[in-house]
């Protein structure tokens, strides 16, 4: 972007004093907002300096949450040389607003997958695809996502650690979540359960709409408290990761920060097309289209793949790791048979709980202009904040433990909204028919979605190579819904987002739930059981938090790719750090999980080639 000045292209339009302060005003944004996103604030992009056969100590594929932890903490020993090799860009400019989260799906920042069609989910959706947004950029998903930071729940870890992945539970992983954190937020000053001086900023940015009470106090009125931090069950407002009103996503933290270290090279618009694997088993170098270029790589210690759970079972069974029928099928040579890119799990929820309220619920917000300069001139207001997004819920709808089964999350829109509405029906490709209801609803008053999603889903998915092409995407089957007990946990969390709306918080201002006329449910009573069933093979979709196609486990687990140090069964030197490693999903967005997995896993490989560090 070029900060130096506004060209007035239109000499005759605008004259006078009023022109002067017109222009002055466009320039002083203009430049605040190259303060705001600049490539000064990343490491600089290496790729064109890379030759041929050229060797480092450590090369790590992916710059995302958990790769730019990894290539953080391995280039803290400046005798090591750690190459980050990177298949995106410099993140967009717009990727820096909080406001703007929704926007960035389906754009340059985004791989823009999709799932492949299935005659249980995602029906409602244009060409019975849902879209799975994944970050294309320096820092990942965690450059394009929700800013969400929520460690989890402590019995997530714990089940790892029984399932035979010693050092995986709870007590023994909190110390790498906390070596990151660093606390900024004021309300929480007090707190002692954060850390303070790592990398990551957290703060909280509370906007101030009423409904969000509404919905604290109607949850409280059904049994869950109101929170100032997380805890096991109940309604919070969520830290975030941000800082001073700008995205803090992991790149920019973890890899600008300490961008000066001359062992640290990045290579970003960089693919790897494959592992090189010799004949011992042993991972010895990468090969990398970098432009026109195939160039290859070697590593002298690791390879360390951190593409996410979609990109790095991708990378390994393009280099021969994974399951033996389906790589021969491709004509592709079979190094290690393991089941990668199977256990895929995903947390979905349900777009389709959407519902009108009165305006005295929802106030007008100052004029748009004043909030773009109020953020650009300050970093504050609205385009500073996500709204109400930020408000989350944990409820278990068994109350059989202190266990959540289900997370609320929640969107507002004013009355006529041209934004957010608009774009979230844009990104996720609903269909036209059920949209076009939405934006009339709206039109008529404020709305409002309550996105029940479930936490612990049985079905389990997997990814598949579309071909032996490093260039073509590959094929996504998440098998939603594959197991009726996801139906019905599901139904309970719509069920409970009903009774909310029946409790006197919510129902002195007339919520009234859409019925959005969804093609196939039509013969379904609208609100009875069958209907959400139905209801929800169509406009059920992800949450953006995919998870497990590389799973951890001892050897003895058929179904593990890693063992418990994250290194590839049967592979040497070669390790896989980042979400694609849980066993199950946690029971929290999965940001916060992935940056700690990266912490963990860089630290032990930091130990296994005897360098300590000091602070853990």
């Amino acid at each position: 972007m070029e900060c130096s000045g506004i060209i007035n292209h239109c000499p005759n339009s605008v004259s006078g004093v009023s022109a002067h302060i017109f222009l002055t005003l466009i320039n002083t944004l203009m430049s605040s907002k190259c303060q705001i996103s600049s490539k000064e604030k990343y490491p600089v992009d290496s790729r064109t300096e890379l030759k041929d056969h050229d060797e480092f100590d450590f090369i790590v594929l992916g710059a995302g949450s958990a790769g730019s932890v990894v290539a953080n903490k391995l280039s803290e020993n400046s005798n090591w040389k750690v190459l980050v090799i990177e298949a995106g860009q410099y993140p967009s400019p717009s990727t820096e607003i909080p406001s703007l989260l929704f926007s960035l799906q389906q754009g340059e920042d985004d791989w823009q997958f999709t799932t492949e069609p299935s005659d249980k989910a995602c029906l409602g959706f244009k060409n019975k695809r849902c879209r799975w947004p994944r970050g294309k950029c320096l820092g990942g998903t965690s450059a394009i996502n929700g800013m969400l930071y929520i460690r989890g729940n402590k019995r997530d870890y714990d089940q790892w650690a029984q399932d035979g992945n010693d050092g995986w539970d709870y007590e023994s992983v909190l110390k790498y979540f906390i070596e990151l954190e660093d606390l900024q937020a004021e309300q929480l000053k007090n707190s002692t359960k954060y850390g303070r001086g790592g990398f990551l900023p957290l703060s909280l940015y509370n906007s101030q709409q009423p409904i969000k009470e509404m919905l604290k106090e109607s949850a409280r009125v059904l049994g869950y408290p109101s929170l100032l931090e997380e805890d096991n069950l109940g309604y919070f407002e969520s830290l975030q990761t941000v800082e001073k009103g700008i995205r803090a996503n992991a790149g920019k933290v973890f890899l600008g920060k300490v961008k000066e270290r001359s062992n640290l090279v990045v290579a970003m618009n960089s693919v790897v097309e494959k592992i090189i694997i010799d004949d011992t088993n042993t991972a010895s170098g990468v090969v990398v289209a970098v432009g026109d270029k195939k160039l290859t790589i070697k590593a002298r210690n690791e390879i360390i793949v951190s593409g996410g759970a979609i990109g790095s079972p991708q990378i390994l069974m393009l280099s021969g790791i994974g399951p033996k029928q389906h790589l021969q099928s491709l004509g592709i040579d079979v190094i290690q048979d393991l089941k990668v890119g199977e256990n895929l799990q995903d947390h979905e929820f349900y777009l389709g709980f959407y519902a009108s309220i009165d305006e005295t619920a929802v106030p007008a917000k100052d004029n748009v202009i004043d909030e773009l300069y109020r953020y650009f001139m300050y970093q504050e207001g609205a385009a500073a904040q996500i709204g109400i997004t930020n408000l989350v819920g944990f409820i278990n709808t068994r109350n059989d433990s202190n266990y959540p089964n289900i997370q609320l999350h929640h969107v507002l829109y004013e009355k006529n909204d041209k934004y957010l509405l608009p774009e979230i029906l844009r990104v996720t490709g609903v269909i036209d028919e059920i949209a076009a209801i939405e934006m009339q609803t709206n039109q008529q008053s404020p709305t409002f979605n309550i996105l029940p999603t479930i936490l612990n889903p049985k079905s389990r998915g997997r990814i598949l190579l579309k071909s032996k092409n490093p260039h073509d995407k590959p094929l996504i089957y998440p098998n939603y819904f594959e197991d009726p007990e996801d139906v019905e946990i599901m139904l309970e969390g719509i069920k409970f987002a009903q009774k909310q709306l029946e409790t006197e918080p919510l129902k002195q201002h007339n919520p009234q739930i859409v019925d959005l006329k969804i093609p196939g449910c039509e013969n379904f009573e609208f609100k009875s059981d069958d209907y959400w069933r139905c209801a929800l093979s169509r406009l059920g979709t992800t949450v953006y938090h995919p998870v497990g196609t590389c799973k951890m486990g001892p050897k003895a687990d058929l179904a593990a790719v890693v063992d418990a140090r994250l290194r590839v069964h049967g592979v040497k030197n070669l390790r896989v750090i980042d979400a694609s490693i849980m066993p199950n999903i946690v029971s929290v967005n999965t940001n916060a999980p992935s940056m700690m997995i990266g912490n963990k896993g860089a630290t032990m490989v930091m130990e296994d080639w005897g360098y300590k560090h000091d602070e853990l």
